[in-house]
């Protein structure tokens, strides 16, 4: 099975960011000296095409531009390449890539530009016109900095349905990725989040497969068990599973693809 990993910024803040999206230069670095001994690291349009032979993808969330200054000559080091998803609205902003630097990181030969939805809203909130906005729209403009065609794009959140994976498609993509929703088809494909707390033995853990199906198949019992019949005296509320940590627990919702 393949394992496509989900990054956001590669720094070391003094107070973890939201979702503990953060990691540090030195541990990505381990982690990517780990990944090109030991696993056969692709672009993610290979693992479209190759679905079966353990391939590894690296996939960057929302366009730091430390993704540019860090994350990238540390994937030149060791010459693996990564797709960056880019969420239109955040160019120019303090702390994210600007159009110019868009347009450098799009040239490299490691590196495909995809996009994240224009402003990084959560897409099962919206009306199918503001949906389909965001995923027109932040093509257009990605498209239009980087001279480039984009057709490949990354939920905000991880969040769809299968109504929004056919918008996707309608939109244009040829493949789109949550994180566990969705049902793993080429509009709503699985990756593996990683932050902060992963450790090096966590890591070799989720890069291994063994901690997407357990996550899978635990995000998908969660969904069932969301609403419980309560007593008639007492209000309905969210049930969580048993041993689940809760919205900021392990991380893998928490964490902002």
């Amino acid at each position: 099975m393949n394992s496509v990993l989900v990054y956001h910024t590669i720094s070391s803040p003094a107070e973890p960011l939201p979702g503990d999206i953060d990691i540090s230069p030195e541990k990505f670095a381990r982690q990517l000296q780990w990944l090109a001994r030991w696993r056969r690291v692709g672009s993610l349009a290979e693992t479209l095409s190759d679905r079966g032979n353990r391939l590894v993808a690296i996939t960057f969330d929302d366009g730091y531009r430390d993704n540019l200054t860090v994350a990238l000559p540390l994937l030149e080091k060791f010459a693996l390449p990564m797709t960056l998803f880019v969420a239109a609205a955040f160019v120019g902003h303090e702390g994210y890539l600007s159009a110019e630097e868009l347009s450098e990181i799009s040239r490299h030969p490691l590196v495909t530009i995809g996009a994240h939805g224009w402003s990084h809203r959560h897409f099962t909130r919206l009306s199918k016109e503001e949906a389909r906005f965001e995923l027109v729209d932040s093509r257009r403009l990605l498209e239009s900095i980087t001279g480039k065609t984009v057709d490949l794009m990354a939920w905000p959140y991880g969040e769809c349905s299968p109504e929004l994976e056919e918008l996707s498609k309608e939109s244009g993509y040829r493949a789109a990725w949550s994180v566990w929703k969705g049902t793993n088809t080429a509009h709503s494909l699985w990756r593996v989040p990683l932050g902060r707390r992963d450790n090096m033995m966590r890591f070799i853990a989720k890069v291994s497969g063994a901690h997407a199906l357990t996550k899978a198949k635990w995000k998908r019992r969660e969904m069932r068990n969301q609403v419980w019949r309560a007593p008639a005296d007492q209000p309905t509320e969210p049930a969580y599973v048993a041993g689940d940590p809760g919205p900021s627990g392990d991380g893998a919702l928490d964490f902002r693809p």
